[in-house]
């Protein structure tokens, strides 16, 4: 019984919260000592078809379609040649997608499955606020249609759906109008070999160009309409004339960054607002420790943003907008974290307070102990053995097939290369 996690973005060849998510999952079961297996679309079609990434293997489809419903029916169809073929190599395997895009796959088959977040809402909000061409907006209407049937069909026929946060366990219901769902909260993680407080804040800083008077505030966060990084601006802009020493940074890359560019030159002043660009995964808690203060102003859609636990496992308070899983991570370190989302005057007042003295140095340990304690990346991977016994037990119930899962289980990930 094969486990596949299909997901449009969420490979092991590419950087961000999502790509990492799907990675970190699918690696701890290989450190358990599980065969793992990836199968997504070869990003550019530049790496090899057959490759290994640590402890599991990857098989990348190559695709050469035009248009992304051509793209998408490509992959679809080359995913399951190689599920095929898998299934007569392998006796024993556990099946699971991890998003909607490769689902198709499982058709007929008994599986478990992740929702991470509504594919065809944050395609339909992207497209809202950076229309593409002319050419291709009579089919955006089309192709979020068909992308909401299918992300509905994939996640009412899998048998256990796993979600990272509280806020999407409600979720599928409210975007999915009466589907029916058996679901579990996962959670996410941070890896806090690598996300820690610094051993010496103040040469971190130093070495960032920081002087002991400078306020540092950071988002990392993708360049997009959803994250709300112009409202942030406005917002700064309005702190930054009572407050001179402040400086904000913000670090990411995306469609947004001309814009965010040219605001920054018309809102003043010079110097006070840096885009850093982009920063890969294992470089992210040498940006994230010698900030005073990180935000997270993101609009709606946000399962689980990775930084907003990576942020106080290096010791880094974290302001956050009162939106998607954002309030359940960050309201133990205290309500008056949380800001209205895409409200400049409330991201204001928040981040005023922080300046004024309401968060501490003494708050780095605080702000560190909740990751420490209840955010790891175990807790998934607990949660995937255990829908796997369970989905094991059910078919040996049922006489359908025989499984020895703890013995010899065989893991199988499905992921896509990320959306145009």
């Amino acid at each position: 019984m094969p486990f596949i996690f299909p997901t449009p973005g969420d490979t092991p060849d590419l950087d961000g919260g999502g790509y990492q998510y799907g990675t970190e999952v699918a690696e701890l079961p290989a450190v358990c000592g599980h065969e793992v297996q990836a199968i997504y679309p070869n990003p550019g079609n530049t790496l090899p078809s057959d490759d290994r990434r640590n402890r599991f293997r990857l098989h990348r489809l190559l695709g050469n379609g035009i248009s992304f419903l051509s793209r998408w029916r490509e992959a679809s169809t080359a995913a399951k040649a190689v599920v095929s073929s898998l299934l007569i190599e392998l006796s024993e395997t556990l099946l699971c997608f991890h998003h909607a895009y490769l689902s198709s796959v499982l058709a007929g088959l008994r599986h478990a499955g992740f929702f991470n977040g509504p594919w065809a809402l944050g395609n339909r909000l992207s497209n809202h606020v950076c229309r593409a061409g002319l050419g291709h907006r009579p089919l955006d209407p089309v192709s979020g249609q068909v992308m909401h049937r299918v992300e509905r069909l994939s996640t009412s026929r899998a048998a256990k759906v796993l979600v990272a946060s509280e806020y999407s366990q409600s979720c599928p219901q409210i975007w999915h109008s009466g589907l029916r769902c058996d679901t579990e909260v996962v959670g996410g993680g941070a890896d806090l070999n690598r996300s820690r407080p610094p051993a010496d804040r103040e040469l971190v800083r130093r070495q960032r160009g920081l002087d002991q008077c400078h306020f540092l505030f950071l988002a990392v966060q993708k360049l997009d309409p959803r994250m709300r990084l112009r409202q942030l601006l406005e917002a700064f802009h309005a702190v930054v004339r009572g407050f001179p020493d402040a400086r904000l940074a913000i670090a990411g890359r995306g469609s947004q960054r001309e814009t965010l560019q040219d605001r920054i030159r018309s809102l003043g002043p010079e110097g006070s607002v840096q885009l850093l660009g982009f920063f890969p995964e294992p470089e992210l808690p040498g940006l994230y420790q010698p900030a005073d203060c990180a935000l997270m102003p993101s609009l709606d859609l946000e399962g689980f943003g990775l930084a907003t636990p990576e942020y106080p496992a290096c010791g880094t308070p974290v302001l956050a907008s009162s939106s998607g899983a954002n309030p359940e991570l960050i309201r133990p370190l205290g309500n008056d974290l949380l800001f209205e989302p895409g409200n400049p005057r409330s991201i204001s007042e928040c981040m005023t307070g922080g300046l004024s003295g309401r968060i501490q140095p003494t708050d780095w340990d605080r702000c560190a102990a909740p990751a420490k304690q209840a955010i790891r990346w175990d807790r998934p991977a607990n949660a995937i053995e255990k829908a796997a016994q369970s989905l094991a037990g059910a078919v040996g119930c049922n006489g359908a097939m025989r499984l020895s899962f703890l013995k010899n289980l065989q893991w199988h990930l499905s992921c896509s290369a990320a959306l145009p």
